[in-house]
């Protein structure tokens, strides 16, 4: 019996270079796509939501991948000049915001990573350290965005959602990050935390089941079953259904 693989659509990484937009999104979203059963697909950003909804229909499962800073404006932030000079273009801002929010209302699993995590949590009313090392004082090293990788453990919650995905409490997590979730928004849940406090992932508390947001980067580890599982979770549910 053909069974057919999942299209699993991934959120552009823009940027503007001269007269037009370039992707540049890492390989790495692929491979793992790939080994996790789904067939990944690259979406554009149209700008209007009529074809936002196209490309949602079209595909059974979402990746929001990791990227520059979140704008301040979008969420009231107060601390502008830490952030870094890559800032998140408006246009990938507006898509990733309507592709999660139709998604999610279509209950299509949605796998969202490092910028989208906290992206979800600014969706949610939720705010963000615009800088850990400098508002949080954090031992932890979290790596820093398009610099190093450091490896942390992260422990989560046992009544969650991503617990029941991956079947273990405590985890070890590639980081590659310097901002970080300080508010959380309306409507979420802590699911898992660095040794620092800071949040590394979170869940709907009233549909917990309906996305999986990490601020780690499990693309980078998938020859670890643990962080494979979260790739394989939203290919098994695109392929059976999400409720």
């Amino acid at each position: 019996v053909f069974l057919k693989k999942p299209l699993i659509g991934i959120n552009p990484y823009y940027f503007h270079y001269r007269d037009s937009f370039w992707n540049a999104t890492r390989e790495k979203y692929y491979r793992a796509i790939w080994k996790a059963g789904g067939v990944p697909l690259t979406l554009h950003h149209p700008s209007d939501s009529g074809s936002i909804k196209e490309l949602a229909d079209s595909i059974n499962g979402l990746i929001m991948v990791g990227g520059p800073d979140i704008p301040c404006n979008v969420y009231e932030g107060k601390n502008p000049g830490l952030l870094d000079e890559d800032v998140m273009l408006p246009e990938r801002e507006l898509f990733d915001r309507n592709m999660f929010l139709i998604m999610k209302r279509l209950h299509k699993p949605i796998l969202s990573i490092c910028a989208g995590i906290q992206h979800i949590n600014v969706i949610y009313g939720g705010n963000l350290y615009e800088d850990l090392k400098t508002l949080t004082k954090t031992s932890v090293d979290h790596g820093e965005f398009n610099g190093d990788v450091s490896y942390h453990d992260v422990v989560l919650e046992r009544n969650s959602h991503i617990y029941s995905v991956i079947g273990k409490q405590n985890i070890k997590v590639a980081s590659s990050h310097h901002q970080g979730i300080q508010k959380l928004g309306s409507g979420l849940a802590v699911s898992g935390v660095a040794p620092d406090g800071l949040i590394e992932a979170m869940e709907d508390t009233n549909h917990p089941d309906s996305f999986i947001a990490v601020q780690w980067h499990p693309e980078i580890m998938t020859e670890n079953k643990d962080q494979l599982k979260l790739f394989q979770w939203v290919c098994s549910e695109a392929v059976n259904g999400h409720s």
